[in-house]
């Protein structure tokens, strides 16, 4: 288990890996002896049976030399021949020996001089390849491996008596000739010698060669070991008792033994890692015994800080409440004075118009006067209710009344109740309807406050004589209604322009504070197209005029793609012309 968890040290390590190089080192070294030695062996063995064969071909070249000295009588047979002689010299060489001589030829005139296998197989490639001057091998006979050695015979002069032409002819021994041609071969001499002593000095050589090789490669690796051992794991060993010193906390037990080495001048890698060790060692010294006091002296600063923290903390806590107490009173005071303010003011609107529908008649003086009573009064009740549709939005209390809408009432319905702020300052007011526009899903109320709103806002910053247009166009793509008011004022400054929706904001260009305002009626318009789902977009140019564009959906929780993907062009789209046109709009409305 220990070996599986990794837990070896550095001595176990460089002890396994040096057997593992011994053992494979020993391995390869022993097969490349062994082959070394099979091949002097091998040579040995071919070297001797060569000296062997040459000694039979001297026995044979001796007797076929000689051979007319063995003649008898007249009729000139012999009483000994060459190959006779040659094969009574083998038996007799055989006998006394374990070596065997055999004379043999693929086909042969006594039963014991036929080939073996293998004799037979050195007979074909001999006769297959005249450059070949022997064939040798290793064989087994009789469970015992033998070297097997064949050297050819060729047909000289003496031959051709028994075995030249003509062929089929009965020579001198009663044999019929072969009609071999001088040259030919006439069969190989086979000798076989036995191994056994070979090899027995071939394992003996391989297990001396192999036990020198064994020593020299542990004699090498125990140096190294030892060189490791003394240069390496040991001055680790040490670190590392030096360094288990230092992680319980004993720096100075730990520093005593971080010893570089016995010889003052000693530099290699090992040294150099004590050294710069030590080096850390010292630091964390230095650090640990200040950390105590550090340690202190930041908690005292770090609870210092949290109770500066919790301070602020209850400070901002009730700074928080004060403010929203003073948010409530604001928006209940806003919401009462409102209120009260809201009802004084319907009754004198009310009385203006009992006194305008009257039939006595009145004086052009008294008319400018109620008029201007009328006008004012709207101005106030429109600020008024903005500070009401503020302070319900802020409280979080505004939600939609649901109704059918037809806009086709609800545009000229604000326009005649804004008629008489225009008509005050000489303004042209216009209105223009998209015919194809559907009843739509929406609160009446909230919708009439946006154009109001959108319209007195126009007419305050429209001088003399300039124009006011009302829009209600329908975008059946994205199944949105448009309310656009356009006009022909002093427009909106780029610096002011960002912050034309925020509430009790107005803007500071010349002349942008003419007829005053509470600055709430573009955020209550921003305020109300967002409760519907809708969004607000304004277009304007400094000195040129301002154009806002309210999209709500004709469905209510049914809106189109925000406005940001581009807005409305400004044109007029597909209704009629201001004064009345039989295009796709209804015209002018008044």
């Amino acid at each position: 288990m220990r070996f599986l968890r990794g837990h070896i040290n550095l001595y176990t390590k460089f002890a396994i890996l040096f057997v593992g190089i011994v053992a494979v080192s020993l391995t390869v070294g022993t097969a490349w002896i062994r082959q070394s030695q099979e091949a002097q062996v091998e040579r040995e063995m071919l070297e001797t049976t060569r000296v062997l064969a040459q000694e039979m071909d001297a026995v044979w070249e001796f007797m076929e030399t000689n051979q007319s000295q063995f003649k008898l009588g007249s009729d000139g047979t012999y009483n000994l021949y060459c190959v006779v002689a040659a094969k009574a010299v083998s038996r007799i060489f055989t006998r006394d020996s374990d070596y065997v001589i055999h004379y043999t030829n693929t086909t042969t005139r006594k039963p014991d001089d036929a080939p073996d296998d293998f004799e037979l197989e050195a007979l074909e490639a001999l006769k297959s390849d005249p450059s070949l001057e022997y064939y040798y091998g290793f064989d087994e006979r009789d469970g015992t491996r033998v070297f097997r050695y064949m050297e050819p015979v060729y047909i000289t002069e003496s031959c051709l008596e028994c075995h030249g032409d003509p062929a089929g002819e009965i020579d001198i021994k009663g044999y019929p000739k072969e009609g071999m041609q001088l040259g030919d071969i006439a069969g190989v001499a086979s000798i076989t010698m036995p191994t056994q002593t070979f090899d027995t000095t071939l394992g003996e050589n391989v297990l001396r060669e192999s036990m020198l090789l064994f020593l020299v490669l542990a004699s090498g690796l125990a140096v190294i070991f030892f060189g490791i051992s003394r240069l390496v794991t040991r001055p680790l060993k040490k670190l590392q008792v030096s360094m288990g010193h230092i992680e319980e906390g004993r720096f100075d037990e730990g520093l005593a033994s971080l010893t570089v080495g016995n010889n003052p001048g000693e530099r290699d890698e090992i040294a150099d890692l004590t050294k710069h060790f030590r080096s850390m060692a010292c630091q964390l010294k230095s650090l640990c015994e200040n950390l105590s006091t550090q340690v202190s002296e930041r908690t005292a600063q770090l609870k210092e800080a949290n109770d500066i923290l919790e301070e602020q903390r209850a400070h901002l806590e009730q700074n928080n409440r004060k403010l929203l107490e003073d948010n409530r009173y604001k928006t209940d005071f806003l919401s009462i004075m409102s209120h009260e303010l809201r009802t004084p003011l319907t009754s004198v609107l009310a009385f203006v118009d009992v006194w305008a529908n009257t039939y006595e008649p009145r004086d052009a003086n008294e008319k400018k006067i109620v008029d201007e009573i009328a006008s004012n009064t709207q101005v106030i009740l429109s600020i008024v209710n903005n500070i009401l549709e503020a302070a319900r939005m802020e409280a979080g209390k505004q939600t939609l009344n649901l109704d059918e809408v037809d806009l086709f009432d609800l545009v000229p319905m604000v326009k005649e109740q804004t008629l008489a702020l225009a008509e005050k300052k000489g303004i042209e007011m216009t209105v223009s309807l998209d015919r194809t526009m559907p009843v739509i899903s929406a609160d009446e109320e909230k919708l009439r406050r946006i154009l109001e709103n959108l319209v007195s806002n126009a007419i305050k910053f429209t001088g003399e004589g300039g124009s006011v247009r009302i829009s209600a166009l329908h975008d059946a793509e994205r199944g949105m209604a448009v309310l656009r008011v356009e006009d022909n004022g002093q427009g909106i400054s780029p610096e002011d322009l960002e912050h034309v929706f925020d509430s009790f904001i107005q803007g500071t260009s010349q002349g942008s504070h003419i007829g005053g305002g509470s600055g709430l009626g573009l955020s209550v318009v921003k305020q109300l197209a967002e409760l519907h789902g809708g969004w607000v977009e304004v277009d304007s140019r400094e000195g040129v005029g301002s154009a806002f564009s309210v999209w709500v959906p004709t469905r209510a929780g049914e809106g189109g793609n925000s406005g940001e993907d581009g807005g409305w062009d400004g044109g007029n789209g597909g209704e009629g012309g201001e004064d009345g046109g039989n295009g796709e709009g209804e015209g002018d409305a008044e």
